[in-house]
């Protein structure tokens, strides 16, 4: 199953001025490296570049700050905030309370993005952006509350390794009050980002009434 291309740095946690802009040109029009990176599968060893690529491959220009469609707000809920995208995808962010080791990562952001796009049959699918280069088909690990799930590395993002864990994955999150995600980048570096699941939940009970 292809993963949506749906990353783009922002600034540290979600009351940043900017983050309606920035998270809503990257969306769709790719302006982020990462979004031209999908899920790793076997045959997939091509090398993002900075033009579009939509979900089916098709590339295309990038899209004016004036002609990109920006995100709505619907909520922001503890340590986390739901947004809608013209009511097609609808999706929960949140940002890592700590990160470590931060003289290897105090000029990068991360967060996870957990969307849903009805149009695709797609709900509560989890991306993990480690704001790094890492090696494409690494291993990472997602750590809630001591449950276990395995993650899979390309560019600068990370997916649930196992997709029929997903579900699972996602439970957990809900349930959970904290996630610990370790990972490497691509020369070797290992960090932690350590997230308050508080609000989760209810984030993700406002997308899916948003994103039915």
């Amino acid at each position: 199953m292809m993963r949506a291309k749906l990353v783009k740095s922002i600034c540290p946690g979600l009351g940043c001025g900017v983050i309606l802009a920035s998270i809503g040109v990257a969306f769709l029009w790719g302006s982020h490296p990462a979004l031209a990176k999908s899920k790793p599968a076997a045959a997939d060893s091509g090398a993002a570049n900075d033009s579009t690529s939509d979900s089916h491959g098709k590339k295309g220009g990038k899209k004016s700050g004036k002609d990109a469609v920006k995100p709505e707000l619907l909520g922001s809920f503890g340590d986390w905030s739901a947004f809608s995208v013209q009511g097609k995808t609808c999706y929960a962010l949140g940002s890592p309370k700590e990160r470590q080791p931060k003289a290897k990562v105090k000029d990068t952001q991360a967060y996870v993005f957990i969307s849903t796009r009805p149009a695709e049959g797609v709900k509560n699918e989890v991306a993990v952006n480690l704001g790094y280069s890492t090696k494409d088909n690494g291993n990472a690990i997602a750590d809630v509350d001591g449950d276990m799930f395995e993650l899979v590395t390309k560019g600068n993002n990370a997916w649930v390794k196992n997709t029929a864990k997903e579900k699972e994955f996602v439970e957990s999150l809900k349930g959970g009050s904290k996630l610990v995600v370790k990972a490497s980048s691509s020369k070797g570096n290992s960090t932690t980002d350590t997230y308050s699941l508080k609000g989760l939940s209810e984030a993700l009970a406002r997308v899916q009434q948003e994103c039915k």
